[in-house]
């Protein structure tokens, strides 16, 4: 008997379901994706950082993605010296920071190898406002509640036993407007490659480049000598250690080539770091910005 009854109260249960007007649905549908949107303020979801693999904070927050370039900043340091090339096996502070003032941020972090595989581990050292989130095999770094209120974040990386290469840190922020809502905030992704110390002479010998900055048009003009074909990309770093600057130039093929890239009209005279890889083999030279 007690089996009919619950059939019936199924059956009951359905046919409510089913008289909702398509208005109610909708209104339904709208509180779910609020409450997903207030339970993330506790840490991303992970796999959110638009490295290869990854989807975007925009799986949960409504816009369009935009380039993290110079408001996203990635610092290696070691014993308060900040590095662009890591040594295997050894512990770096990374910090995290955006380049905002504004009141509640986020964000996730993922260090990948050249085969899109973990590079190194990470620890977790202020366990207030940060937390590890395993997605996809991979361990990430990303906020708690309490790491909301602050925009810089730091944690330790440990490198990986052996060169494995260019290091890549992808990172996806999160500017959000505090409306309790998916809407309008500002989703920023960046990467920040770091190479090995102890292949850098290696694959310096398989990339070349000449650099120079031109005032009139606030560009580095670059000269790429490379024996192999790969995607392109250009890191700057200051000498804090801050990768302040990063692009993706699209692929080449080997022998020379040549092209111009537009830097942020924020940065400042100086002398900085210029990373220039292609399909992961980096090369540096040293550039002086003067505006």
């Amino acid at each position: 008997m007690n089996k009919n009854y619950l059939f019936i109260g199924l059956l009951a249960s359905a046919g409510l379901l089913v008289s909702f007007s398509g208005k109610e649905s909708i209104q339904t549908v709208k509180n779910f994706s609020t409450n997903f949107h207030l339970l993330n303020q506790a840490g991303s979801p992970g796999g959110r950082t638009g490295a290869p693999g990854d989807a975007t904070c925009t799986q949960c927050h409504s816009g369009t993605v935009q380039s993290g370039s110079g408001f996203n900043l990635v610092t290696l340091t070691s014993g308060g010296n900040p590095v662009t090339e890591y040594l295997p096996s050894t512990t770096y502070q990374v910090t995290v920071s955006m380049s905002t003032n504004n009141a509640k941020n986020g964000f996730e972090i993922v260090a990948l190898n050249p085969s899109n595989t973990m590079a190194g581990t990470f620890a977790i050292t202020d366990g207030t406002h940060t937390k590890t989130i395993v997605s996809g095999g991979k361990t990430r770094v990303t906020h708690k509640l309490a790491g909301t209120s602050l925009t810089s974040w730091s944690f330790n990386w440990t490198s990986p036993a052996t060169n494995v290469g260019t290091v890549t840190f992808y990172l996806a922020t999160n500017q959000t407007n505090s409306n309790s809502d998916d809407t309008g905030d500002v989703i920023r992704t960046s990467q920040h490659l770091f190479g090995s110390q102890a292949g850098i002479e290696e694959e310096a010998s398989k990339v070349e480049t000449r650099i120079g900055y031109q005032a009139s048009t606030n560009s580095l003009n670059i000269q790429l000598d490379s024996k192999v074909d790969g995607s392109v990309f250009v890191n700057v770093v200051d000498l804090s250690g801050k990768s302040v600057f990063t692009e993706n130039m699209g692929t080449v093929s080997s022998g020379e080539s040549a092209f111009s890239v537009r830097l942020d009209r924020e940065l400042n005279s100086g002398v900085y770091l210029v990373n220039v890889s292609v399909d992961n083999n980096m090369t540096m030279k040293r550039v002086f910005i003067s505006k």
